[in-house]
């Protein structure tokens, strides 16, 4: 029964002119069937959801049917209602994937030496022919090089790359291309007419634009979302997990204005609720384009770093610490850097009251330096003594966006001329990122300005361990460092 069906199978062209996006391939295939001048071995490829398996099986059946159209299966004699139903026992369809050893293929060509049950032609029909073995390959490249007259082999592949360059030799070979987005979304709307689905306006573009091409995965999200009630846009965003356009359009804002802390806002929140951040990446650029095409010029000059930015952030080790540094290198330092969550700033201890002289230096003053002192943070600090510690951040920002990033959950002590900086448990990519050459020497290069004496800096991640006290040997190994000197034992 029909009813049984997925939306897509029921919608399944049948005839060559129902196929969509493949004028000049279906043009080329009637036009053989027509003039009976069919090639033994035929090659599909392209990506999913275009059309190849469709293609496939109308050539099967136009190939034996008894009574063409113009090069058009009639799908109402005998041998083109069996092809359907799928009861002939002349059309062969093979899972490449499952069916992909040389025993198989010897199988199957012991199998075409017997002449067709009742048709013209005896079709093999391989999807996924790619996954074959390399000796299955050689076994079939035998048959496709003397093939029976009566066979006719149809391969279907998403990776041509992955197929033989022998075989492909000896085969018409076809590349579908990604269906464009006007006829994906016409064809939707009429299946969505025919099926009774409600759909907004702009309902049928948005789910061609989020098919990627291929007209397959548009008709089952359509088949998904309408059983849900109408489609609008924003149920699609909503089904998809897509950022809303309207965020979308904040952070481009963002992005040209220089607003460095409302985009890493967002980018906060996306992370927070669990986005896919390379897909919001993904709807940056798709929006920017639509944006500059509609007229927005000012969008232009963005439009390179966004198609960079989607191309590397898929495959970044941290798509958020990415996303993070891009906003940084095209909007700069925001005024007031942001912190992980719940990671309190580190605040240092009470000094001593000095004179009224001492308290009007500088803070960058060798005086005042010192500020951060001592093992244990103070949460009870004068306003002047945490500038210290927000100062030396800021100019790391400045100095690298990502030693900015990487210090920010840091905790800081100084004592006895040793910077020591602590990464909470959970931050080890933080530790191990500051303790790289290059990372590690512009640190250094930043702390000299806010600390005096400077004689070492340390980094350490206090894991599941906690932070410890530097011993007298680790003290001394570190002063012996930061003064190029060796440690002689008595």
């Amino acid at each position: 029964m029909t009813g049984e069906l997925s939306l897509y199978r029921r919608w399944r062209p049948k005839r060559f002119s129902e196929v969509v996006g493949q004028d000049v391939v279906v043009a080329t295939l009637k036009r053989a069937v027509a003039q009976g001048k069919l090639h033994h071995a035929y090659l599909f490829a392209g990506q999913r959801g275009v059309g190849k398996t469709t293609l496939a099986r109308i050539l099967a059946r136009a190939a034996n049917c008894l009574s063409p159209e113009d090069g058009e299966p009639c799908n109402r004699c005998p041998n083109c209602s069996r092809i359907l139903s799928g009861q002939s026992l002349d059309v062969v369809e093979i899972d490449g994937a499952s069916h992909r050893g040389i025993d198989q293929v010897r199988q199957l060509r012991e199998e075409v030496t017997f002449l067709p049950a009742g048709a013209r032609y005896k079709v093999y029909i391989i999807d996924e022919v790619h996954m074959l073995t390399q000796e299955a390959f050689n076994a079939l490249l035998k048959t496709l090089e003397e093939p029976p007259p009566h066979v006719l082999f149809i391969f279907a592949t998403t990776e041509p790359h992955k197929v033989p360059a022998t075989v492909l030799s000896r085969c018409q070979a076809f590349w579908l291309q990604p269906i464009p987005e006007e006829l994906i979304a016409a064809k939707v709307a009429e299946v969505a007419k025919a099926e009774g689905f409600e759909l907004a306006p702009g309902a049928a573009e948005f789910l061609a634009r989020r098919s990627g091409g291929s007209l397959r995965d548009a008709l089952v999200l359509l088949e998904q979302l309408g059983r849900a009630g109408p489609i609008t846009p924003e149920s699609v965003e909503a089904y998809l997990g897509l950022p809303p356009r309207a965020q979308v359009d904040s952070f481009l804002e963002a992005l040209l204005s220089q607003d460095s802390a409302k985009a890493l806002e967002i980018v906060a929140d996306l992370s927070r609720r669990g986005r896919d951040l390379a897909l919001f990446s993904e709807e940056l650029l798709a929006r920017a384009r639509d944006r500059a095409v509609s007229g927005e010029d000012r969008l232009l000059p963005l439009l390179p770093a966004l198609v960079e930015l989607r191309a590397q952030l898929p495959r970044a080790f941290s798509r958020k610490l990415h996303l993070e540094l891009f906003v940084l290198e095209k909007c700069g330092v925001p005024q007031n850097p942001p912190r992980e969550e719940n990671i309190p700033p580190p605040s240092p201890p009470p000094k001593e009251e000095k004179q009224e002289s001492e308290e009007a230096e500088p803070l960058g003053a060798p005086a005042a330096k010192e500020a951060i002192q001592g093992e244990e943070p103070c949460s009870e600090t004068p306003q002047k003594e945490e500038d210290v510690w927000t100062r030396l951040l800021r100019a790391a920002w400045e100095k690298r966006a990502d030693l900015g990033v990487f210090l920010a959950p840091a905790a800081a002590t100084y004592v006895d001329g040793i910077l020591r900086l602590t990464l909470p448990e959970g931050y080890r990519f933080h530790y191990e990122s500051l303790k790289e050459k290059e990372i590690f020497a512009a640190l250094q290069e930043v702390a000299r300005e806010f600390f005096d004496p400077l004689l070492a800096v340390e980094v350490v991640y206090a894991g599941n361990d906690g932070p410890r006290s530097l011993t007298l040997e680790e003290a001394a190994r570190l002063l012996a460092e930061s003064l190029e000197g060796e440690i002689i034992n008595p």
